[in-house]
């Protein structure tokens, strides 16, 4: 007996990618036979995994678990589909093709399509999804809700704990003693960026001039990327408004270290792994109230709605200069962390595969 995991993507630094290699981690902890199987896989990760199309070999292996992640509509779910082994899906969420219409056809494509096709992945023996809010989405899809279970991503702390820290980087960004305010993930349109930017705005030219945006992520849509530099253009936020693309870990790691505030401002989360990140830490969040955004945070960050800029902007303020509000913001950021901690996201999957008769129950009994 094998377990295979699939996605459509191995990329270092992904989130989705380190559950991935951190389940596969466990599974062999337990004693476990694994694999990994990916339509692309960064050349970084090659020893890590193998060309989707081998998993053909193993489709009529029964007695052989398929842990499928589903994120984006892939030509590989027909693996998932076509196998007799046994199916679990992890359900990671797919942006609702609205958010990217008018800026890429080829994305509004994928993710309508992704959608689409979920319904039909609903013969499985379990779907899973990485929070509350997504595994009601599996529910409303019509998968059997009796066969459903949230399963928390793995956020590898000890990993981020152990990562070097750019020290010229850092010393930069702390030199002036600017207030650094910060936003990660994906530059694409169901993140507002645009919102945050805005908000950063009302903040650098009302309240205090000596502040920075660091805007963290990959920039891949021509059309949305344009008009956010027109904005920063238009708001004469050139000095201090960075994109900085794609960074590594350690670059990741320094711009959460020199970070003030973290302001998100998206319209649609499935989980969202930078604010535990930004737990990890220690860097007070302000975000929308939107998505799986609430549940993540549960009582710990302020959360907005539909706030003006000005509003906004005064909350951020009163978060980073009110050191009592600071400071228990910050000291519930890391008790709601402690609900993610490693141990208890290894155990619930563990229950998960015993229930599944992948693993004993204590005692040696397999159900």
């Amino acid at each position: 007996m094998r377990v295979h995991q699939m996605h459509f993507a191995l990329i270092p630094g992904d989130a989705i990618s380190n559950h991935i290699l951190d389940i596969d981690a466990r599974l062999r902890d337990w004693g476990l036979e694994t694999s990994i199987y990916a339509g692309h896989i960064a050349p970084e990760l090659a020893s890590s995994a193998r060309p989707e199309g081998e998993y053909g070999a193993h489709l009529n292996a029964s007695e052989d678990l398929l842990i499928y992640h589903y994120g984006l509509y892939s030509p590989g779910i027909r693996y998932f589909q076509a196998t007799h082994a046994r199916k679990v899906l992890v359900y990671h969420n797919i942006t609702p093709a609205r958010y990217f219409q008018g800026w890429s056809r080829e994305q509004a494509m994928l993710c309508a399509a992704g959608r689409r096709a979920l319904p039909g992945l609903a013969r499985c023996d379990m779907a899973l999804g990485d929070s509350e809010f997504n595994r009601q989405e599996l529910v409303r899809a019509g998968f059997d809700e009796t066969r459903t279970a949230v399963l928390p991503i793995f956020v590898p702390r000890d990993r981020l704990d152990a990562l070097p820290v750019y020290q010229s980087l850092l010393a930069r960004l702390r030199s002036s003693g600017a207030v650094n305010f910060l936003t990660v993930g994906r530059i694409v349109p169901s993140k507002a960026v645009e919102d945050v930017i805005r908000i950063f705005a009302v903040y650098h030219r009302t309240i205090n001039p000596n502040s920075r945006l660091l805007i963290v992520g990959s920039r891949y849509l021509p059309h949305y990327d344009a008009a956010l530099d027109a904005l920063v253009a238009d708001l004469h936020l050139g000095d201090v408004v960075t994109f900085t693309g794609l960074v590594s870990d350690t670059d990741l790691k320094t711009y959460y270290q020199a970070a003030d505030l973290y302001l998100h401002a998206s319209h649609h989360e499935g989980f969202c792994v930078p604010l535990l990140e930004s737990m990890h830490f220690g860097v007070p969040i302000l975000a929308r109230k939107a998505g799986a955004v609430p549940e993540t945070l549960g009582n710990a960050g302020l959360l907005f709605t539909q706030l003006g800029y000005e509003e906004v902007a005064e909350m951020g303020h009163l978060l980073l200069t009110e050191e009592a509000l600071r400071a228990r913001v910050i000291a519930m950021q890391r008790e709601r962390l402690a609900d993610f901690a490693p141990q208890r996201v290894e155990a619930k999957l563990k229950g998960i595969l015993q229930g599944l008769g992948i693993l004993p129950f204590k005692g040696g009994n397999v159900r």
